[in-house]
């Protein structure tokens, strides 16, 4: 979502799919090695100057409290008013792009000149964000958000053989078990889903291919833009996609015939009405957080941290939902 997330879910020009190394101009994988990732990340956590607008840790947090409003508010307000699922992106993200425009106007958040180049470049992750936005939310009436991030563990895996296999990167013997076996936890989930629904499962299908490439895209040019080139900042690069979402998601509105969102919003409840509010909120702090976490760490580092968070999101989902995960 806004990028829902945006999340759900939540996101952002064209060369190669591997950045350039700061200090080695040749290109260096997606996911780094850890003996040079900690070398590097450590010295800029501890970095006096950096506060907490470079923490990595701090983003992380509010990528959490973002995804968790999203993934678990998103599931509750599709539940209730499902057949306007573009009317609610169009909320979240016109939401997101107010703040983030009005913040550039009176000067709180930084942002340097939007070139034509730039919105040529981030108009592809916008198109990726929608996606990756409308079928998780096309998904969300039809399955757990257990299933979510069984296939957001699929995602995990397919990036990392990707990275593998396309940009050099290696894996220790650990990375790989541990790759294994989510493999294999997957594939039992996927034979055990009592929530089993073809309708859910092809949207999140969908969802998975357009994840796989935000998140390449994302760290490609997001890296580029913000850390190489230095001529936007993780906050210009989330103004520019969601505004560039927008027509999109409003011709998707038009298409599904929403015009009715307005009729079937009046008589929601009160819950209903605040979790699309705690949503749009949600929409905001994602489309914000994505960016910066991906220009801070790599592309894989910012999926797991997503999963996990969609981990907490399963057990308020079984509280709130009353969902089962086995017959027993």
């Amino acid at each position: 979502m806004v990028a829902i997330t945006k999340g759900a879910m939540e996101m952002e020009g064209p060369p190669p799919t591997a950045f350039a190394d700061e200090e080695n101009p040749e290109t260096a994988p997606l996911v780094k090695d850890d003996s040079v990732e900690k070398s590097v990340n450590v010295t800029e956590a501890v970095s006096p100057s950096a506060g907490l607008g470079e923490s990595p840790p701090f983003w992380l947090f509010m990528l959490f409290l973002a995804s968790v409003t999203m993934t678990v508010g998103n599931k509750y307000v599709m539940k209730a008013w499902g057949d306007f699922a573009n009317t609610l992106t169009l909320a979240q993200n016109g939401t997101a792009v107010l703040y983030l425009a009005i913040s550039k106007y009176f000067g709180f958040l930084e942002m340097k000149p939007i070139t034509g180049q730039q919105w040529k470049v981030f108009a592809a992750t916008a198109f990726f964000l929608t996606m990756q936005i409308f079928t998780s939310l096309k998904a969300l009436p039809y399955v757990a958000i257990a299933t979510v991030v069984v296939f957001r563990n699929t995602c995990t895996v397919i990036i990392a053989i990707i990275d593998s296999c396309f940009f050099g990167n290696k894996f220790n013997k650990m990375q790989v078990a541990s790759l294994g076996t989510t493999t294999i936890g997957m594939l039992v989930y996927a034979g055990q889903d009592i929530n089993f629904d073809r309708v859910g499962y092809l949207w999140l299908v969908g969802n998975s291919v357009a994840t796989i490439a935000n998140t390449f895209w994302n760290k490609v040019f997001i890296t580029k833009y913000t850390k190489e080139l230095k001529i936007q900042t993780s906050y210009g690069v989330s103004l520019i996609q969601q505004l560039e979402t927008l027509p999109i998601v409003f011709v998707l509105a038009a298409v599904n015939n929403e015009g009715g969102a307005y009729i079937a919003y009046q008589p929601l409840d009160m819950a209903a009405k605040l979790t699309i509010l705690a949503t749009c909120a949600g929409g905001v702090l994602i489309g914000i957080a994505y960016p910066k976490c991906f220009s801070l760490l790599s592309g894989t580092s910012v999926v797991v941290a997503s999963t996990a968070n969609k981990a907490v999101s399963i057990l308020i989902g079984m509280y709130l939902f009353g969902t089962r995960l086995s017959s027993t």
